[in-house]
């Protein structure tokens, strides 16, 4: 896996992930509400559960329950679905906090997924819809959550890919 993060605008924020895996799964291992609980955000599986209509218009929902007992939800509209390359989703407008538990208020989420020599080159392009948006969503986290989440889903692909063998 190698990672990289670059701000490429000041109302975007890009970050890369390879991973050792073919499209499909990794593609997946984002739409199917069973592996997403699995991966998504700090908290642990046990904490997170996760609900997607994958369809355009569909919902993508992710709950996450912190140690503490508070309750961080992932709420997104799918704006666009081309399977396994290109999901995009669109923050829910209320999200309670800057950073949309990973999906931010108005923020559209573009995941795009790439083969390179075998193996799948991820590609979170957030766009936010100003520099305060972005600025506000990096303070609550979103950029630092985001490479500890997309760092911590390798191992859990490789142990897909292994399972498959």
């Amino acid at each position: 896996m190698n990672a990289s993060a670059a701000i490429e605008d000041t109302k975007r924020l890009i970050l890369k992930r390879r991973y050792k895996a073919p499209r499909e799964l990794v593609w997946k291992v984002w739409t199917d509400p069973e592996h997403v609980a699995k991966w998504w955000g700090p908290f642990g599986p046990e904490e997170t559960s996760a609900e997607i209509d994958a369809a355009v218009g569909g919902t993508f929902y992710v709950s996450m329950t912190a140690p503490d007992g508070s309750t961080h939800p992932s709420r997104g509209q799918i704006k666009q679905i081309d399977p396994p390359r290109r999901l995009v989703i669109e923050g829910d407008p209320n999200a309670p906090d800057d950073c949309g538990a990973g999906l931010p208020p108005h923020a559209l989420i573009i995941l795009s997924l790439d083969e390179v020599d075998g193996e799948t080159l991820l590609t979170l392009d957030a766009h936010f819809p100003s520099m305060e948006a972005r600025e506000a969503a990096e303070t609550s986290g979103y950029a630092t959550s985001w490479n500890a989440t997309l760092d911590a889903l390798a191992p859990f692909i490789e142990i897909l890919v292994a399972a498959e063998r």
